[in-house]
Formats: structure tokens, C-alpha cells, sequence
């Protein structure tokens, strides 16, 4: 098992979806619908839940989603998560009123202050977890660790204010201390392409995993 929760977001493939199960993550997201990005359709996430077991099934929906209106088509599948986007986290109430666990990409860029940030958890619908994205502006753990965009006492800072799922690079020999003395509540990453049919590279997450497993 993991030291912390991992969300694996962005998988459209069976080796992805395996190899993620594999490792206990404790969400697998799938992007779902139409819109930018590699998506999968209703009946191949079907498929891909066939062949996993273990971690929450997500939906990650589209950014021209009204979440309202996916209500009926998240119930008909069997999804209890939904992963929204950005534009999407304001619209969140109708899932959260319906019973549903809504997770919250907020992306973070490089010219914003944790002021910035704070005020934009604020604003997420009370319920809603929320995923701190710094891989969506090229932000590392080291780049915080040097000040940029702000220090790691400011993140802590945030983490501390809000349950927080983080999407960042974080070394694999700093990443498990970090999840044990941090307020963090779980980490995220991203599946990707097949390199060929059936066929990846995981060397950029095996060290985070290896780091992250912990023995019971």
C-alpha cells in the first residue's frame, strides 16, 4: 500500500488503468464525454472497470460540462466521484447536493502569489475537494523549496487551510517525508499515451511509487 492517497487522473488505456490498480491507488479517473484532450467513451471506461478493482472509479469531465446536466448520465453509469476542471469547480453544487464526491483541478501558474491561490479555494463550493495542479504550470517541488512562486511554508500554509489533493513533481527521496509531515491530503498524477499497442514506460512514476509504498 501507498503512504498518502493518489489520484491517477487522465487514463485512457487499459495498461495505464492496471498498472495504477496495481499500485492501490485510491482514484482512477477516466476523462469521459467529448472535448480537448484524449477522451474515452461510456462503454470502454465500462470495459476498463471490468478488468480493475480497488481504487474509487472517477469521471473526468469535460470543461464544457454542466455538471447539471451529467447528473443523469454519471448516475446510469455507476459514478459516486466526479473530477472537474477549472472553469467547472463554480457549478459544482448540483453533484455535491445529489451525493456525489467532487474533486476540484485548480491549476496554479507560475505569477501567482499563495494569496492568489487561497483566494481561489476559497471560492470552491464548501464540500468539493480540491487538486492543487502545479504540473499545469510547470511548478516542481524544488522550484517551492527555492521560492517560486512561493515558498513551501506557504503551501503548508494552503494545505492547512483546506483538504488538498497536489499534483506537482516532488523527488523520490523527498516525496515520503513530505506526505508525512505535510497537511497534504493525497497526491495526483497523470496516465499518458501508449508508446505502442499494450505497451508503456513507467520509469517516471516507479520511483515515486517505490518511494511512497509502505509494508503492513
Amino acid at each position: 500500500m501507498l503512504a498518502t492517497k493518489v489520484l491517477a487522473s487522465g487514463v485512457t488505456h487499459l495498461t495505464d488503468a492496471r498498472y495504477f490498480a496495481a499500485w492501490e491507488v485510491a482514484y482512477l479517473a477516466f476523462p469521459v464525454g467529448e472535448g480537448p484532450g484524449e477522451r474515452i467513451s461510456w462503454d470502454y471506461v465500462a470495459a476498463l472497470r471490468e478488468w480493475v478493482e480497488g481504487p474509487a472509479i472517477v469521471a473526468e469531465l469535460p470543461p464544457a460540462a454542466d455538471p447539471a446536466l451529467w447528473l443523469p448520465l454519471l448516475g446510469a453509469h455507476s459514478f459516486t466521484t466526479a473530477l472537474l476542471p477549472s472553469p467547472l469547480a463554480p457549478a459544482a453544487a448540483p453533484l455535491l447536493a445529489a451525493g456525489l464526491e467532487v474533486i476540484a483541478r485548480v491549476p496554479v501558474e507560475g505569477y501567482q502569489s499563495a494569496e492568489d491561490v487561497a483566494e481561489r479555494l476559497t471560492a470552491l463550493p464548501e464540500g468539493a475537494l480540491a487538486l492543487l495542479d502545479f504540473a499545469a504550470g510547470g511548478i516542481t517541488y524544488n522550484d517551492l523549496a527555492a521560492g517560486y512562486p512561493f515558498g513551501t511554508d506557504a503551501l503548508e500554509s494552503l494545505l492547512r487551510e483546506r483538504d488538498c489533493l497536489l499534483e506537482m513533481a516532488v523527488p523520490a527521496d523527498v516525496v515520503k517525508t513530505f506526505v508525512e509531515t505535510s497537511a497534504v491530503h493525497g497526491l495526483a498524477v497523470r496516465g499518458s499515451s501508449e508508446e505502442k499497442v499494450g505497451y508503456k514506460s513507467f520509469d517516471d512514476l516507479d520511483d515515486l511509487f517505490e518511494a511512497l509504498e509502505i509494508f503492513v
